[in-house]
């Protein structure tokens, strides 16, 4: 019985019933409108008219993933309206969800633009410029560390790479990770933006991400004398690069390493003595709204 439910749960739908029935079972997802926000349209739901119209512009303007074909693909019914959500963003825009059913690809979702007019059936309506066909994952910001497109191979305790039987687990994605962040803040002063908060923010907050959990793990290790030689010759490497790019770290605002490691290990040295103290906590906590109003009876 287990097993029967397990492959019931992870079988992908295979066709459009199947998808509109797993669709169906769960609760749509909910526009946060804002003061100030006032969208043309809403979100709607395909009929199967509309859903043809969607397969029939898949097929008319070749829409397909690397490797598959126009008529691989699902149609999600949920029609998700973006016209107010991005700026440059045409009034009528739509995002229709694709689920693709090319042999091996199943696991690939993306989406494709098209106006109101069109979903309305509306031969004279307006047609937006035809998007890439992205994955949702290609979004991700780890996507570049990843071996397969739409996630990793591995995962769980699987995941954990080690260079040998007495290198610690993890510590050859930490430094990927922080070689990474390091080289997009490096591409950042390079490109001269500064601190342009539009380009500068995601570098700045994946180093900071960085600093923050992965570097102070492999310092707290080193001190223990926990990395193998490799792993110990790596983090020396990134200390160095990042020594070398002082300068750059400064003009952006970032915080350098060495400064993090110093932090990190005396914590974590005084909590290992118990002389870590956790900072106070306020347990069910009251809006101010009401305790004002209590104040003032």
């Amino acid at each position: 019985m287990f097993k029967k439910s397990m492959m019931q749960k992870n079988t992908r739908p295979a066709t459009q019933a199947e998808l509109d029935a797993y669709i169906a079972a769960r609760p749509r997802p909910v526009r946060n409108t804002y003061e100030g926000m006032y969208p043309l349209h809403e979100d709607i739901e395909l009929s199967d008219e509309q859903v043809q119209i969607v397969l029939d512009y898949l097929q008319e303007v070749n829409f397909h993933l690397p490797g598959a074909a126009a008529h691989e693909f699902l149609v999600v019914r949920w029609a998700r309206y973006t016209g107010f959500q991005f700026l440059q963003e045409p009034l009528e825009a739509y995002a229709i969800g694709l689920r693709c059913t090319h042999p091996g690809m199943e696991d690939q979702h993306t989406f494709i633009r098209m106006s109101w007019g069109q979903l309305m059936g509306d031969p004279e309506a307006v047609r937006l410029p035809v998007n890439e066909p992205v994955l949702a994952s290609d979004m991700m910001t780890l996507a570049r560390y990843r071996d397969t497109r739409t996630g990793p191979s591995r995962t769980g305790v699987d995941a954990y790479g080690t260079a040998s039987d007495d290198s610690v687990p993890g510590t050859d994605f930490d430094l990927k990770l922080l070689n990474g962040a390091l080289d997009d803040v490096l591409e950042q002063h390079r490109a001269g933006k500064g601190r342009e908060i539009n380009s500068w923010w995601n570098p700045a907050l994946n180093w900071g991400v960085a600093l923050a959990g992965r570097y102070p793990r492999l310092k707290y290790f080193e001190s223990k004398e926990r990395l193998d030689e490799q792993t110990l010759a790596a983090l020396h490497a990134f200390e160095a690069r990042a020594a070398q790019a002082e300068t750059a770290l400064q003009e952006l605002g970032l915080v350098s390493p060495v400064s993090v490691a110093e932090s990190a290990l005396k914590q974590a040295q005084k909590a290992e003595h118990g002389a870590y103290s956790r900072r106070h906590r306020i347990r069910n906590p009251q809006p101010l709204t009401e305790a004002k109003s209590r104040q003032d009876t």
